[in-house]
């Protein structure tokens, strides 16, 4: 069996039959015994981090300012109390950073993903190479060969594979990871987290599986112990991690409900019920594990350790015929017994243990960490589920920004104390009075003497005494207590402690807003801009940070939601989106991309003007702006207005093709309204060509009815004329004749003059 007392840590390296429930206890008691070892560089590091905080919350120590209060054992009437110059420039990077955008994109970085795209890329190269020829074959013959790729060819495929393309499971992991980001508040953890680097220079979290979600929970810097390289900053290289929590009692059933039995509970119950001090011992001895103070809530120390272990793995290698050079691998049990010609290799790899004791008495989760992450193409490396950083640790001690500026601001409260006692002290003029030249023969007090002093201006005085006795006479001494030149000096020195801060953290009057009346513009912006180059280093370890959250989460998505997963989340302009995860997910690696923050957030802020030129200008509409303004990231923006763009262009390319259409159509209309009327001048030359010749050929029918009439009239004319003659000589005959009757009557009758006349009338006519 293991035995320990040769150090205070076990060793890592054991035998499986040995990582027992005893070796993770022992881990446990070495972790808090190196946390109450007095001499410990956690010791004093906590110290220091808790003396940090009370600084940048403005919580004195006033037996630090013993020295200045009460220098003669009496105290003077000012107060000492905090005036706070680090805060306001931490909060001020703190708020710079939440206005940064968070741009993170996912993508696989497997071997196999790698060769899923170069597939797809040749795949294009093939489709943009055949498409003439697959043209041609269809022209001719009328039969359209099957495609290498449903996917349209861009313009520039390389450009398009390194920008633009994402498998479906990347983009499945990217909805993940925004899922998770709006459920579980990231934002408000890395706010909280860069503020722990910017008070301590240390910023951790905690990456676990809770609920079946990855989860990541802000672990107090004042809390935590740990063992990193030398040379590295990040805590993902640490072999072992300890952190200590006072919980309640139902903070402690919400979180370890399925690791605590019947038995637990009872006990967990007892530490909460402690009645007194006395009953502490039982509990506080060796180390401390029950926080116990008259009138508030018990709480009850828990202590959580993570540590590396080596796990050694036995393989059976077997031939394989299709490939020699990659043989079959079994793993076997590590008492396994090779038989003849058999051969076994032994592979080691990381192996993660946690530990939690509660109250001292308790320990649950005593086991080898569920859900590991490991890479698919290196199975044999995995990390502690804590990630974070401690600025300059290479360097051999983190230094924060409230360590550069804590002397400063004790001496700023000293000046401000010192500005206070001064106005306490100061007052008017005031005279040296000898009470011995009261006239007390008049009967005159002090106070009647003061008050003559008040109305009249005259301070009455007796220079002889009870036997005339000849006193010396007193020149009324003044005393000026008004405000003397020292309290501009303080003043003076007030503002050099302000500059000199702002020299030391990088954070320039003029990036806090004051700008003087007489500064130029460019003096201001060359200032704002040196002081954030100062402070970016800060942003950038806070950005690693982010990415390493980031990394963790997603490989954790692999064995969380191995199965699957469906939900849905609202996005920032109010849309909903649903998320499918498929479980295909496992099957990959992840690498995670953070933009540089600050160069994004300085380009979306041009970009906002070009967008408002671009609109100016007619290239993007009001609605595109306004999204414009309300993106998150840099990249965001730029697509935003990439498509918008694009849609104007397309429009525009539309709209002319309206007018070149309406221009065709007018043309074409110009076109058949000439060819009317060219029509219609034909038609009217035909009209006349046909008048004229049916005129003609009138003319030369009226011509030939006029000859035909002519001849029928001379023939009708003959004929008349012959009738005429024959009527005529038929009268002539007729009129003989009846003149010869009338004669025959007429001589056989006597014949009135009447009728005679009227004979005469009817011969005549006829």
């Amino acid at each position: 069996m293991y035995n320990s007392s040769q150090s205070s840590f076990p060793a890592q390296f054991v035998l499986e039959s040995e990582k027992t429930e005893e070796w993770a206890n022992q881990w446990v008691n070495a972790v808090v015994a190196y946390m109450s070892y007095t001499e410990s560089p956690y010791k004093n590091s906590r110290l220091n981090d808790i003396q940090n905080y009370n600084i940048y919350n403005g919580n004195l120590d006033l037996e630090d300012f013993k020295y200045i209060t009460e220098q003669y054992g009496m105290s003077y009437p000012a107060r000492m109390v905090n005036y706070p110059i680090i805060s306001p420039k931490i909060d001020l990077l703190v708020g710079e950073d939440l206005r940064r955008p968070l741009d993170v994109k996912v993508s696989t970085t497997n071997k196999e993903a790698v060769l899923r795209k170069e597939d797809v890329k040749v795949n294009l190269i093939m489709k943009k190479l055949t498409e003439e020829i697959h043209q041609e074959f269809k022209d001719s013959v009328g039969i359209e060969l099957p495609q290498v790729t449903e996917m349209e060819v861009p313009e520039d495929i390389d450009l398009y594979m390194r920008y633009n393309y994402r498998e479906m499971v990347e983009e499945t992991a990217q909805d993940g990871l925004e899922y998770l980001i709006q459920k579980y508040n990231y934002r408000d953890l890395f706010k909280e987290g860069f503020r722990d680097m910017l008070v301590t220079g240390k910023e951790f979290f905690r990456i676990y599986d809770r609920n079946g979600d990855p989860f990541v929970r802000r672990v107090d810097p004042r809390n935590i112990v740990y063992e990193i390289n030398a040379s590295s900053d990040y805590l993902d290289d640490s072999s072992w991690v300890g952190e200590e929590r006072y919980l309640s009692y139902s903070e402690i059933l919400d979180e370890f409900r399925d690791e605590l039995d019947r038995d637990d509970l009872e006990e967990l119950s007892a530490m909460y019920q402690i009645g007194g001090y006395d009953d502490l011992a039982r509990y506080n001895d060796p180390f401390d594990w029950i926080d116990y103070q008259e009138g508030q809530e018990v709480k009850i120390r828990v202590v959580s350790v993570e540590w590396k272990s080596i796990k050694a793995l036995k393989f059976k290698v077997s031939e394989n015929k299709f490939n020699p050079e990659r043989p079959f691998m079994k793993q076997v049990p590590d008492d396994y017994s090779p038989r003849r010609n058999e051969e076994i290799v032994t592979r080691y790899v990381d192996d993660i243990w946690e530990a939690t004791k509660i109250g001292g008495k308790i320990l649950v989760q005593a086991r080898r960490r569920p859900n590991q992450i490991r890479s698919v193409d290196d199975a044999g490396t995995t990390s502690l589920s804590y990630v974070g950083c401690v600025r300059n640790n290479t360097t051999g001690r983190s230094v924060s920004m409230v360590d550069l500026l804590k002397n400063i601001q004790m001496l700023y409260n000293i000046v401000m104390y010192q500005i206070e006692l001064a106005m306490a002290r100061s007052g008017g003029k005031a005279v040296v009075y000898d009470v011995s030249q009261l006239p007390t023969n008049l009967g005159m007090d002090m106070q009647t003497v003061l008050y003559h002093l008040k109305t009249d201006g005259i301070i009455p005085i007796n220079s002889k005494d009870e036997g005339n006795q000849l006193q010396s006479f007193n020149q009324f001494q003044q005393i000026d207590f008004t405000l003397s030149n020292s309290v501009q000096q303080l003043i003076n020195l007030k503002l050099m402690l302000e500059q000199t801060a702002g020299q030391i953290s990088g954070v320039s009057p003029q990036r806090e807003g004051a700008v003087g009346q007489y500064e130029y513009v460019g003096n201001v912006q060359r200032s704002v801009v040196q002081s954030a180059t100062i402070t970016e280093s800060l942003f950038y370890s806070h950005a690693m940070v982010k990415k390493r959250v980031f990394e963790r989460v997603c490989d954790l998505m692999k064995v969380c939601w191995a199965n699957g997963k469906k939900a849905s989340y609202i996005l920032g302009d109010g849309a909903f989106k649903f998320l499918s995860i498929f479980p295909d997910i496992k099957l990959n690696d992840f690498g995670i991309y953070v933009g540089d923050a600050g160069k994004d957030d300085a380009m979306r802020q041009q970009l906002q003007g070009i967008a408002q030129a671009a609109l100016q200008g007619g290239q993007a509409t009001l609605l595109d702006i306004i999204k414009v303004l309300k993106a998150d990231t840099f990249s965001e923006a730029e697509h935003i207005l990439e498509r918008a763009m694009d849609e104007v262009k397309k429009q525009q390319a539309e709209q002319a093709q309206q007018q070149q259409a309406m221009m065709e159509a007018q043309a074409q209309a110009s076109e058949a309204e000439h060819q009317r009327t060219l029509q219609v001048e034909e038609m009217k030359n035909q009209g006349k060509v046909q008048v004229a010749t049916i005129q003609a050929e009138a003319d030369m029918k009226i011509a030939d009815m006029k000859d035909d009439l002519a001849r029928d009239t001379s023939d009708v004319a003959h004929v008349v004329k012959n009738k005429q003659i024959f009527l005529k000589e038929k009268a002539q005959n007729d009129a003989k004749a009846n003149l010869s009757k009338a004669q025959s009557e007429a001589e056989s009758k006597e014949v009135s003059p009447q009728r005679k006349k009227r004979i005469q009338d009817i011969i005549k006519n006829s």
